[in-house]
């Protein structure tokens, strides 16, 4: 951790006139590990900045050295909840996320094989906005209604759907299929923690 951390955690620890082992309550831990915090030789995780933050009445940034107000200027995104399809079926939702509402996603596929390794990994979640594509893109891409994931190339009047991963082969069609098989644009992945 940088050490505009350790020594602001220090100096609001000592203005507030709390003792190590104070804030080591107040946040599950040991005196020992906020030692640490302080002298630099450990890093707290994010969920962990979080609470010292909001104890402190400071922002994150602040924390970490990134702004020079003490000011808490956290701001709460609203969420919305979507929809988690298998690839096999987009009938039932196997699961649902919540997502900031501004990450614009429409709905998640888990990945069910490796054919967009290194992006998205089997197991992954690829978040998915309804709408247009742009050359480039990796797309959800309906064939013979099932869904798979393509990177979007174009050439003349035909469509090549890459997959990332070099031991699968490109599909091409033709570029009328566009409105009928394009059914979404990958945004971002969402990956569990395993």
């Amino acid at each position: 951790m940088n050490s505009a951390f350790s020594s602001r955690l220090k100096e609001l620890r000592n203005q507030r006139e709390m003792s190590q082992k104070d804030l080591g309550t107040l946040l599950g831990l040991s005196d020992k590990t906020i030692s640490a915090y302080e002298s630099g030789r450990n890093a707290p995780d994010f969920e962990i900045l979080k609470k010292i933050a909001k104890i402190f009445g400071v922002s994150v940034d602040y924390m970490l050295g990134a702004s020079i107000e003490s000011e808490n200027t956290a701001t709460e995104y609203p969420l919305e909840t979507i929809p988690i399809f298998e690839m096999a079926s987009f009938e039932n939702p196997v699961d649902y996320l919540k997502l900031p509402t501004w990450a614009g996603c429409n709905y998640g596929i888990v990945v069910s094989d490796d054919s967009c390794e290194p992006v998205l990994s089997k197991g992954d979640i690829a978040l998915v906005r309804k709408g247009p594509a742009v050359e480039g893109n990796l797309v959800i891409w309906l064939i013979e209604g099932k869904p798979y994931i393509f990177r979007l190339y174009f050439q003349d009047d035909m469509v090549i759907l890459k997959p990332d991963n070099p031991k699968y082969r490109p599909v091409i069609m033709s570029s009328m299929e566009i409105a009928k098989s394009l059914i979404g644009v990958v945004v971002g992945r969402w990956q569990k923690f395993k």
